[in-house]
């Protein structure tokens, strides 16, 4: 058995007591960040995706668990997450990927992807909105001064 660092993320802060309580409960050494919204849990399994069974089985019930996510890419750089979803959800994916002839997690990751790059293209819009904007308001000059003021100041 590997050891596996998996990050726990909650849906709310949780007091230490409560932390404390679930730690004992489920025999998983672990570790809180400040805000108390983000763990990280030590679990011994043959791979991360058992590990990940192993942690919902033991903390579902303890801890307000949003999603897990391991703490470091695999070999193929890429990091697995596993995230809770209804009935109802879960039997969309599996039509929407057999619709398109994909296995369900190759279905989620071109989604996943695509829904990025939509962000990303977003953020770029408006990036170019408030450039505009910032040029139509102020001259070359103000801005490049305003520019070299900040990252000299």
């Amino acid at each position: 058995m590997t050891l596996h660092a998996i990050e726990i993320n909650l849906t709310r802060a949780v007091a230490a007591v409560e932390l404390k309580a679930a730690q004992q409960d489920s025999s998983l050494p672990m570790a809180a960040a400040e805000d108390r919204k983000r763990l990280v849990v030590l679990v011994s399994a043959k791979n991360e995706r058992q590990g990940m069974r192993k942690i919902w089985k033991r903390l579902e019930d303890a801890l307000p668990i949003d999603v897990l996510c391991s703490l470091f890419p695999g070999s193929d750089g890429k990091y697995l997450m596993s995230i809770p979803m209804s009935e109802e959800i879960e039997e969309r994916i599996l039509r929407c990927a057999a619709a398109e002839r994909k296995a369900p997690e190759e279905f989620l990751q071109q989604a996943v992807a695509e829904a990025l790059a939509r962000d990303r293209s977003t953020r770029r819009a408006q990036l170019e909105c408030s450039l505009n904007a910032l040029l139509r308001t102020y001259s070359p000059e103000e801005i490049t001064g305003a520019a070299a003021q900040r990252i000299g100041g």
